[in-house]
């Protein structure tokens, strides 16, 4: 049994930010973080973009970022959850320059702000075009730096345990090197343990993005909302049959790269005439019906036109990593395809990450904060997880003190592999189902073909679930069939799309 006060699931930057405030405040409280695979395979170290903040009064707003904010969210976001947020991003930005990262700055010394889709301005700060992997580099030795952190790696959450009232006290969780499951008690657990890509064929996001959080919490009775609201990215790289397709920027769009198809022709501003620059959800949707009037596999982003040497100063990962596949920039159209990118939904949480459930709390992408909305602003993500690790810590550090210990009482699971070919063809067919029937572009008739077929693979595999059998392979069947479930049916149901926003600031919603 292990025992902490804390228990952190998930290493990204809401769970990092989180345990290293904590730390801060309270150098005699014990944190564990718990991460499915190595510390670093995050969703957070695949960011690209940046972080996006108003760091220049003088040329930019807050009004004007929440505004965009506002927009992008298509009326399901919490206003006052925005502000809060939006008006904390430049201390962010402060605190990481503390931490260690050295974002990208222009010849006088100021920051070198991109622009993306849905953005009025430029206000991204980025470390070149790979911010994520620096945000998380840095975080993860601040955080290693604190004697009070331990570092579980390879651990693959189970299932939350509750004891009186109903509290969440602990978890169980599979060793997955050593193929053993062992029993963490805590006086409370917060849940970071990112999105869901990997219910989906094409996705932006690295194998152990399978819903864990929001599906373990779920089956505890934890609240979700808007799980309808998937986010594709509208360029990610095509190759075929690649579990993870690699995500190129949308500061490229910014930069002035154009999106067409095979024909060369550009078609987005047809739909919106921000054209590239528009949000997500509409180039995603603009290249999708594309692809249906065309019956191609995939359209393309042209940037022939640009400056090559600028361009690769400015985006050396991306360049490289095209040129390393033998795709050139300076002569070739790159094949894109949107892909699965970002939760918006999640675990209903207030503005302190509390779930309806008592002691336990989430935070980052497996959370519904009210952020984002029905579709995330672009370098959101990052800043939303930097914002609530800091203010959940915070408000933890001034309670943790008067919350007791309860007992955890180990659950007898069995560890076994014989129905794994089951799970791994339930899986393969939940991918195909989700990513023909239930993108971003699906209307009601394709939605019901998900069902039909989401039902079916539920009915065939639940008799395996109920055995109390573990395997790492049965523990992702399960998370993504639940996060399978409750997106098409959120799709599905008008109401959830159509209400207005829960307002995460009643507390007597708790």
């Amino acid at each position: 049994m292990h025992k902490s006060d804390v228990v952190v699931v998930g290493s990204g930057v809401a769970g990092l930010t989180f345990a290293i405030r904590l730390a801060e405040e309270k150098p005699d409280c014990q944190i564990y973080i718990l991460s499915k695979g190595a510390m670093g395979l995050t969703n957070t170290s695949f960011a690209q973009g940046g972080i996006a903040a108003v760091v220049d009064q003088k040329k930019d707003s807050f009004k004007k970022h929440i505004e965009d904010t506002l927009k992008s969210g298509d009326g399901f976001s919490s206003p006052s959850i925005v502000r809060s947020v939006i008006e904390k991003a430049p201390k962010c930005i402060e605190t990481l320059i503390n931490y260690g990262v050295k974002f990208t700055r222009k010849e006088n010394g100021g920051f070198d702000l991109a622009l993306e889709g849905g953005h009025s301005l430029p206000r991204v700060v980025h470390v070149f075009d790979k911010t994520g992997y620096y945000v998380q580099s840095s975080l993860l030795k601040t955080a290693q730096s604190f004697s009070n952190i331990t570092f579980y790696e390879h651990r693959f959450a189970i299932e939350l345990l509750k004891g009186q009232d109903c509290k969440v006290i602990g978890l169980s969780a599979l060793h997955l090197k050593k193929n053993k499951i062992a029993f963490f008690s805590a006086k409370l657990v917060v849940l970071a343990t990112g999105g869901s890509g990997q219910v989906y064929q094409h996705t932006t996001n690295p194998s152990v993005a399978t819903g864990d959080g929001v599906a373990i919490g779920l089956k505890a009775g934890g609240m979700i909302s808007h799980l309808g609201f998937v986010q594709f990215h509208p360029t990610a790289l095509y190759e075929k049959g690649k579990p993870r397709l690699e995500l190129i920027t949308e500061a490229i769009r910014g930069f002035g790269a154009y999106i067409v198809n095979k024909k060369g022709e550009r078609f987005l501003t047809k739909d919106d005439k921000r054209g590239e620059l528009a949000t997500r959800d509409i180039v995603s949707k603009s290249i999708f019906q594309e692809l249906k009037r065309s019956n191609e596999t995939n359209v393309y982003l042209d940037c022939r036109h640009l400056n090559y040497e600028v361009l690769k100063q400015n985006f050396p990962y991306v360049i490289s990593n095209l040129e390393e596949k033998g795709i050139s920039v300076k002569r070739d159209l790159i094949p894109i395809v949107p892909a699965s990118h970002y939760q918006c939904g999640g675990l209903t949480v207030n503005e302190k990450g509390q779930t309806n459930i008592k002691g336990l709390y989430a935070i980052g992408e497996c959370a519904n904060t009210g952020l984002h909305g029905a579709n995330r602003l672009a370098s959101n993500s990052l800043l939303e997880g930097l914002v609530f690790g800091r203010e959940v810590a915070e408000w933890v550090a001034g309670i943790v003190d008067e919350m007791p210990f309860e007992k955890v009482q180990p659950i007898d699971y069995r560890l076994s592999l014989t129905y794994d070919e089951e799970y791994l063809r339930g899986i393969c067919e939940i991918k195909a189902s989700m990513s023909k029937y239930a993108t971003i572009s699906s209307g009601n008739s394709q939605l019901k073909k998900a069902q039909k077929k989401i039902k079916a693979i539920t009915e065939r595999l639940t008799p395996y679930f109920k055995q109390n059998i573990v395997s790492e392979n049965a523990l992702i069947a399960q998370n993504i069939l639940i996060m399978a479930q409750q997106i098409v049916s959120a799709k599905w149901n008008e109401s959830d799309l159509s209400t207005s926003p829960i307002n995460l600031m009643d507390e007597e919603f708790f």
